[in-house]
């Protein structure tokens, strides 16, 4: 079945009267970042979702930083997952070719100089039923500030995997509701994530998913490992550190928190990021969860946001001509009226933050207390 946040979101498209390109916003970091989507396939384990029970693999995004090449205009996700999105909402009235207009800023050429290099890595893990291209933009502007980062898709997970040979993977998870079950899907999304980061190791698989590593052996500092996710993606961060303590630090945007590590607790440094609405009080595993936390910790929520604030969504209502009834619908059930653009450079600003003190123990004066330039950014507790 469709996702319901998806057919709150579409309806913003219903209103677009023409096949267009449409660029979405520019990254704020200092660096350019190029894009390279992979397969990775676990040998050791078979897929507990697959019928055939074929071997679990995975799909993934690198964002690779650099600061050289130009930048030019691609495809925000790749043509069978546009075309599924397009008929999947046709019967609402949307217009062909309505996914496959959308355009994002990327490097399309490897560059011959500089390419840093030692970059710390974010391993991203996105909402259930959400595919981890509709964080594109926000995961290129965090890689714009000298991150590596690879999101992952987690197949019968996310509405649809499409993988390099063409085929794609449905998503059967939409309609789980009992805790054993959102239990047993992360518990499955933290083997995913773990297999990730052993692959990091790979010296073939890195030269693979990240294309400018065959010129730099160094591109990857992987003593300085984070991980991040929205929603159940976030809480799939804090059981995966749980299970392994090689992060230097994990994000959770905004993801009510399942697992053992409700109760257990972590001693690795960790940041809980929430929508105006969300709290310990609306949301006990927070509170729980909170209360175990044993090292540095920190807990935000961002003003006139929702939920969805947390994924490109914001970004693509304001990227595209929509009705103002359109957007006032999903603005009050989904994304929140904070606005595209302001909503992805804030949370931005805070992840890259977090992440800098993570890696090499910055401590930014944006994570030591309310900010002048960041009004609707709210300290809830540290």
């Amino acid at each position: 079945m469709i996702q319901p946040v998806l057919y709150t979101v579409i309806l913003f498209l219903i209103s677009l009267g023409q096949t267009a390109i449409v660029p979405l916003p520019s990254s704020t970091g200092p660096c350019d970042v190029t894009l390279h989507a992979s397969e990775l396939v676990d040998l050791s384990r078979t897929d507990p979702f697959d019928p055939k029970r074929g071997k679990r693999a995975i799909m993934v995004t690198t964002f690779t930083p650099f600061n050289c090449g130009s930048v030019l205009s691609t495809s925000y996700i790749p043509n069978a997952t546009a075309r599924y999105e397009d008929e999947t909402f046709q019967s609402l009235g949307l217009p062909p070719g309505t996914f496959e207009s959308l355009r994002i800023q990327t490097q399309q050429q490897p560059p011959s100089c500089s390419i840093h290099g030692d970059y710390p890595v974010l391993l991203f893990s996105p909402a259930l039923g959400v595919s981890r291209l509709m964080y594109t933009s926000l995961l290129q502007n965090i890689a714009s500030h000298g991150f590596a980062v690879i999101s992952v898709d987690h197949p019968y997970d996310a509405n649809i995997v499409e993988f390099p040979d063409g085929r794609t993977v449905i998503g059967i998870l939409g309609n789980i509701t009992t805790d054993a079950q959102f239990v047993a899907a992360m518990d499955v999304r933290v083997q995913d994530m773990i297999f990730l980061f052993n692959q990091t190791y790979d010296q073939q698989v890195i030269r693979d998913i990240f294309p400018l590593s065959r010129g730099n052996s160094d591109l990857l500092a992987l003593d300085r490992v984070t991980i991040s996710g929205h929603s159940l993606g976030g809480a799939t961060a804090a059981q995966t550190i749980l299970v392994d303590n090689r992060f230097v630090g994990g994000i959770n945007l905004d993801g009510s928190l399942w697992g053992s590590v409700v109760d257990k607790g972590l001693s690795t440094p960790f940041l809980l990021f929430a929508n105006a609405n969300h709290t310990q009080a609306t949301d006990p595993s927070w509170g729980t969860f909170w209360s175990h936390l044993r090292g540095w910790k920190l807990q935000l929520r961002l003003a006139q946001s929702k939920h969805y604030s947390f994924s490109d969504f914001p970004v693509l209502v304001d990227s595209l001509s929509v009705s103002d009834e359109v957007k006032q619908i999903v603005q009050a059930d989904r994304i929140g009226t904070i606005g595209g653009l302001r909503a992805r450079n804030v949370v931005t600003s805070y992840i890259v933050a977090t992440l800098q003190y993570f890696a090499y123990g910055n401590m930014s004066e944006l994570l030591s207390g309310p900010s002048v330039s960041y009004p609707d950014v709210t300290f809830v507790d540290s």
